[in-house]
C-alpha cells in the first residue's frame, strides 16, 4: 500500500481561492482504495503566500487581477428582495491536467427567499476558447492555459487514447 497527497484547488462563487489537501490511499497496483479531503483553506492575506504551492499562487494572481475584479463586481448580483428574481453564480474546480470545471448555480428568489437552486456543470479544457464563460473562469483560463499547459494536456489525451 502507499499514500499520496496533493492539492485540490477551487474558486468559490465569491471569487475566493480554496485549497484542500487530499490524501489518497492506493493498493500495490496503484488503484485508489480511499481518498480523504482536508478542510478548505483560504489564505488570510493573498500577498503573503510563501508557504503555498505554485498553482495556488497562479490562481490568486488570476482572480485578484484588477480588470477581472472590476468585471466580476459588475457580473455579481445579489437578490433585491422584491418579486421573482433569477440569480446565476459560478464556482470552479481545477485539476492537475489544467481542466477547469465550472458549476453554474441558478437560484430563484421569491420576495428575497430562495425557492429553487439548480446546477449545471461545464468544462474549459486547455486550448478551449473561454469566451462564453463567466469572468473568473475566463481569468483562470487566461492565466493557467499557457502553451505549455495546452501541450501537456494534448499529450495526456493522446496517451489516454492509446491505452487499451
Amino acid at each position: 500500500m502507499q499514500k499520496q497527497t496533493f492539492f485540490h484547488h477551487s474558486v468559490t462563487e465569491n471569487g475566493n481561492i480554496q485549497v484542500r489537501i487530499v490524501t489518497e490511499y492506493q493498493d500495490d497496483e496503484g488503484k485508489v482504495i480511499d481518498r480523504k479531503y482536508g478542510k478548505p483553506m483560504t489564505p488570510a492575506d493573498t500577498s503573503k503566500m510563501d508557504d503555498w504551492d505554485d498553482i495556488s499562487k497562479e490562481i490568486v494572481t488570476a482572480i485578484t487581477d484588477k480588470t477581472a475584479l472590476a468585471e466580476f463586481a459588475i457580473e455579481k448580483k445579489e437578490p433585491a428582495g422584491t418579486g421573482l428574481e433569477e440569480i446565476v453564480t459560478h464556482d470552479r474546480t481545477l485539476d492537475d491536467l489544467g481542466r477547469i470545471s465550472v458549476r453554474r448555480i441558478t437560484r430563484i428568489f421569491d420576495e428575497g427567499k430562495e425557492v429553487s437552486k439548480k446546477y449545471h456543470r461545464s468544462w474549459i479544457m486547455p486550448g478551449d476558447d473561454p469566451k462564453d464563460a463567466d469572468v473568473m473562469s475566463k481569468a483562470l483560463a487566461a492565466k493557467l492555459h499557457t502553451p505549455e499547459a495546452i501541450a501537456a494536456y494534448t499529450v495526456s489525451q493522446a496517451e489516454k487514447e492509446l491505452t487499451p
